[in-house]
């Protein structure tokens, strides 16, 4: 196992094929070179990347040609109301990710969440794509995050990752039951 603290990071990026939707985001800069970005991700102890389900083919691809130790996790967040003609609507989002090694003893990590979402229409910072708290509680676990580990999300968007990140680090510091009921990063959305 590593030394305190381990870098970590999360990078939700436009999905290859899809940066069109963020163009009236300040941060656009079109498509997002997925090779550069995993190497990138390859420097830090752990990270996980989300991408879409038609994308995972050549996000794997990329992370295979770079010999990257990667798994692949599920959200299952249920379909959403598009309506599609070619093909059936997905209801889960791929995690392409690398853990770190648990400190704690017995620790147990899952690599799905079923968590059903509605978008987040009354956040002032609302994104395309943005993640619920308990999406962000769950990938943080993934990945073996610890209050001591240093985190950096490189794509911020709406900015709940890093608030949740926040809550996650201080409620490690801090048991109090007050701290507990915000844990899971519920209290952003308010």
């Amino acid at each position: 196992m590593q030394g305190l603290p381990r870098r970590l990071a999360y990078a939700d990026p436009p999905y290859p094929g899809n940066a069109g939707l963020y163009v009236g985001h300040p941060d656009y800069a079109g498509e997002v070179d997925h090779a550069q970005l995993l190497s990138l991700l390859s420097r830090y102890d752990g990270w996980a990347l989300s991408t879409s389900a038609a994308a995972l083919p050549q996000v794997l691809a990329l992370a295979v040609a770079q010999d990257l130790p990667v798994r692949v996790a599920a959200w299952m967040r249920g379909a959403r109301p598009n309506a599609t003609a070619r093909y059936p609507v997905n209801g889960w989002e791929p995690v392409v990710y690398v853990p770190v090694p648990s400190r704690a003893q017995g620790e147990r990590r899952v690599d799905v969440l079923a968590h059903g979402v509605t978008p987040l229409t009354t956040l002032p910072s609302r994104v395309i794509g943005a993640k619920p708290p308990a999406f962000c509680r769950w990938m943080l676990d993934l990945v073996g995050a610890t209050a001591e580990d240093s985190f950096d999300d490189l794509f911020p968007g709406s900015g709940i990752v890093g608030k949740t990140w926040e809550l996650y680090r201080a409620a490690a510091h801090d048991a109090s039951p007050a701290t507990a009921v915000e844990h899971d990063g519920s209290a952003i959305a308010s």
